[in-house]
């Protein structure tokens, strides 16, 4: 492993372990390691006294029981790392949710939602959009559509393009990908989704990056599955050269996650880590986007960040 991957992903641990020693609060580890990596790739120091102040808050807020669902901390993560001044953000963040609750569809997954809509200022607008979009992916997928969707269908409906002009891309990207080695399904439709989002300019050449990419990390023995897929989406628009090296660079922080006490039953996540820390998400700003790599000009935003999330994480009520 190179020495720049090394420093990443011990400074990760390194948040990781100083996280796991301070709270007081019964979290799963998988919610831990997550947190952790929001923290790191924010570049802000982790505070125990504001990490559990606002995310009890935001508990008791949406009325649920202290031992409840473990989602209020994630999002009271993200708050406190994307906004300079986070407690003012969470009555607006409760007023997003009742709007959310309105539309049926999306109740169950109303705080993830919210975090991503929190800056948008035509909510109603965006969901309905964004609903019509989730009944056309049904109409295309009924088998494989459902609410693993809902964030983005969600993230798709911020483009400009009207739903079946979306929806005519997700096609597309379904259909010429699955002809390859990719496996029909929702994470297939979910790797879809992404490069949409990505609006490439050139689509064979983005699908022709997913191909090689998942190629690649075959080659090297990586099982891929899952969110990996949906993360191939957005490797295939930063990697543009020396991409094999790249995979590899990956695969070495993974192995070195797997051999680490606590991670050593986490290598999906292991695999995440291994991405986020060969890509880097860099130059963190205010607005809560990152720029991946040195030279590219696309960006992540945290609302990717939490559709991933919402496929990774147990969502309970």
């Amino acid at each position: 492993m190179n020495e720049k991957n090394k420093e990443s992903i011990d400074s990760y641990l390194n948040t990781y372990y100083d996280i796991k020693k301070q709270i007081q609060i019964p979290l799963s580890n998988e919610l831990i390691k997550i947190i952790a990596l929001l923290y790191n790739i924010s570049n802000k120091p982790f505070q125990v006294e504001l990490f559990e102040e606002i995310g009890e808050r935001i508990n008791k807020k949406i009325g649920y029981s202290s031992n409840a669902g473990e989602m209020p901390y994630v999002m009271g993560t993200i708050l406190n790392i994307k906004y300079e001044y986070p407690f003012t953000e969470i009555n607006r963040l409760l007023h997003i949710i009742k709007i959310i609750e309105q539309y049926e569809l999306y109740k169950d997954y109303s705080l993830f939602i919210a975090c991503i809509l929190l800056d948008e200022d035509n909510i109603k607008d965006r969901l309905e959009k964004s609903r019509n979009t989730f009944y056309n992916m049904q109409d295309r997928h009924s088998f494989i559509t459902g609410e693993d969707d809902f964030t983005f269908s969600i993230l798709l409906s911020e483009l400009s393009k009207d739903t079946n002009a979306l929806m005519d891309d997700v096609e597309y990207y379904y259909r010429a990908l699955a002809k390859d080695c990719f496996k029909r399904g929702n994470s297939l439709q979910l790797l879809s989704h992404v490069v949409t989002l990505m609006e490439n300019d050139n689509k064979d050449k983005a699908i022709e990056n997913c191909i090689y990419i998942y190629k690649v990390m075959k080659q090297h023995r990586m099982k891929i599955k899952d969110i990996i897929y949906a993360l191939i989406g957005v490797m295939s628009t930063v990697m543009e050269e020396q991409q094999e090296l790249i995979i590899v660079e990956i695969k070495e922080v993974m192995e070195y996650l797997n051999n680490t006490k606590l991670f050593k039953k986490s290598k999906e996540f292991n695999c995440i880590m291994g991405i986020f820390t060969v890509i880097k998400l860099q130059e963190y700003d205010s607005k809560g986007l990152y720029h991946i790599g040195n030279t590219s000009k696309k960006t992540i935003s945290y609302s990717l960040l939490i559709a991933i999330l919402s496929n990774l994480l147990p969502i309970n009520h």
